[in-house]
Formats: structure tokens, C-alpha cells, sequence
């Protein structure tokens, strides 16, 4: 039995009949104090546990609930499935317009449940941004189509493609007349047009370069005229003529253009000559043709 110092709290092992069963005066080793050590009763065993049921009981009892669980789960299935075939036959009894009438409602309110959903705003929202964005680039690629080209003059050949004309120099060219005359004995080819301002300020006028086609078109003889104004804006004309002795005998075509580093976005006309009719033939206008 373990005995305990009350002033301490120092433990001591000692034999039930080293205290008897009256009890005995005790001095603690540690702390040099004695008192009065009441015997020790001992422990009566424990009581065995009350069981409602024997083991063989318990075992025949699991049984019978886990045979009533699967009774009740066959049962709960069987009214489950009952349940189903009714339903299935009741929908195929159904309407089919108002099966359709039913999925609609249906998909209209899963539409709006999830246009309420951040991540719907933010489809939204972006598939709105795309769209203002492009339309602005074709808004841009159409009516910023000049500054676009004289700063990329590769796009020229993607706007040629598309059959829309850039005139980056902002002239053009106006009543062309191209007829072959005999002056002195000589034929003479005599080119007149008049120059065309379409900016609103003022645009240095480059030289006006006459290139003579043959009827296949390619050039065969070219010159360049500088014209007599400086500029031109908007509205404003001014009009050239050159003359060209012994033209050659199988030009065909006439074709104006503009002395500019951008090339082939500068305007050109083209014009037919005209036949040996003499000085005082009269001059057919020609319609422009953008090549």
C-alpha cells in the first residue's frame, strides 16, 4: 500500500501490516514530521458490468437489425423506383409544346442566375470592349488610311488590294488631254491637265512625270515637268501643259503622276493619244482611270 506525508506530499511504499489494522503513529523521512496513518481499506473488486443481454443474444440482435435495415433499404428502393416509372410515364404523357415551353422557362432563368455571376459581367464586359475595339481599328485602317500609309508604306499594297485608292500627296489631276499634232512639219504629242489641291493647307506640288505606255501597257518613253505653282489647298487649280517632239510611233497611252518618294500611292492618270488630226483638231477629254 502507498501511504502519503500530509505535510509533504512525500510518498512511501509500506506493507498493510506494517500499519495494522488500527492505524499507527508515522514520522515522514523527508520533512521529519510525524502523523497519524489511518489504515487503508482495500479495494473491493469491481462489480462486473450490468449486460442487458448475453453475447449469443447480442449477435442473434445485430443480426435482426441489419436484416431489417436491408428489408427497409429493398423497400425504400422498390418505392423509389415506383416512383420513377410514374414520373416517366407521366412525362411521356406530357405535351411536347409544353415540354418545350417548360425547358425554355427553364434556360431563361439559368441565363439570368448567371448573368448575375461576376465572372459573366467580366465575359461581358470584355466581349464588349472587343468589339468597341474593333471597330475602332476599322474605323482607323478606313479613314486614317493617308497617315497610315506614309507612315507604313507597306499597307499600300494591302489597301491596292482592296480596291481602295490612298492619295498621300493631296492632288490630283483634273481635264487631261494627250493628242499628237504636226507643228513645222513635225509630229508634236502635246499634254495639258490641270493640277488639283485636296488638303485643306497648303501641299508642295512635285513634278508631274508623263510616261508614254505602249498597248500592252508598259512604258516605252517618260519625261518630268515642274509645274508653275508652288502649292495647292483645297479647291485650288492650276493648270500645266508640255509638249514632246517625234513621239514615239507605238505609244499607245499617256499616263500622269507625281514625282513622290511614296510611289506607288501617288495618283496617276491615264489617257489614250489622240490621232494625227493636226493643231486644230479638237481635244476629246479623257475620263481619269486609276491604275
Amino acid at each position: 500500500m502507498i501511504i502519503t506525508c500530509p505535510h509533504c506530499q512525500t510518498k512511501y511504499q509500506v506493507t498493510y501490516e506494517a500499519i495494522g489494522s488500527a492505524g499507527r503513529k508515522v514520522q515522514c523521512a523527508y520533512c521529519q514530521r510525524a502523523w497519524q496513518q489511518e489504515p487503508v481499506r482495500p479495494q473491493a473488486p469491481p462489480e462486473p458490468a450490468d449486460q442487458l443481454f448475453e453475447a449469443m443474444a447480442e449477435d442473434g440482435l445485430d443480426e435482426a437489425l441489419v436484416a431489417e435495415e436491408m428489408a427497409v433499404a429493398a423497400e425504400l428502393a422498390q418505392r423509389l423506383a415506383a416512383e420513377q416509372a410514374q414520373e416517366t410515364k407521366r412525362a411521356g404523357e406530357l405535351d411536347p409544346a409544353v415540354i418545350r415551353k417548360r425547358q425554355k422557362a427553364f434556360l431563361q432563368r439559368q441565363s439570368a442566375l448567371f448573368a448575375h455571376l461576376p465572372l459573366a459581367r467580366l465575359r461581358r464586359a470584355a466581349r464588349v470592349g472587343g468589339a468597341l475595339i474593333l471597330c475602332g481599328l476599322i474605323g482607323l485602317f478606313y479613314f486614317g488610311r493617308v497617315p497610315l500609309v506614309e507612315r507604313i508604306p507597306s499597307l499600300a499594297g494591302v489597301y491596292a488590294a482592296l480596291g481602295m485608292g490612298v492619295n498621300v500627296v493631296g492632288l490630283d489631276f483634273s481635264n487631261i488631254t494627250a493628242q499628237r499634232a504636226l507643228r513645222d512639219g513635225k509630229d508634236v504629242l502635246i499634254v495639258s491637265a490641270q493640277l488639283v489641291g485636296l488638303q485643306p493647307d497648303p501641299v508642295a506640288v512635285p513634278p508631274v512625270v508623263v510616261t508614254l505606255l505602249d498597248p500592252a501597257g508598259a512604258a516605252i518613253y517618260e519625261w518630268s515637268v515642274t509645274p508653275s505653282v508652288r502649292d495647292l489647298m483645297a479647291g485650288e487649280r492650276s493648270s500645266f501643259d508640255t509638249q514632246l517632239a517625234l513621239p514615239p510611233g507605238e505609244a499607245a497611252r499617256m499616263r500622269l503622276s507625281f514625282a513622290t518618294t511614296v510611289g506607288n500611292m501617288a495618283p496617276r492618270q491615264t489617257t489614250p493619244l489622240s490621232g494625227n488630226a493636226g493643231p486644230s483638231a479638237p481635244q476629246a477629254p479623257i475620263s481619269p482611270e486609276h491604275p
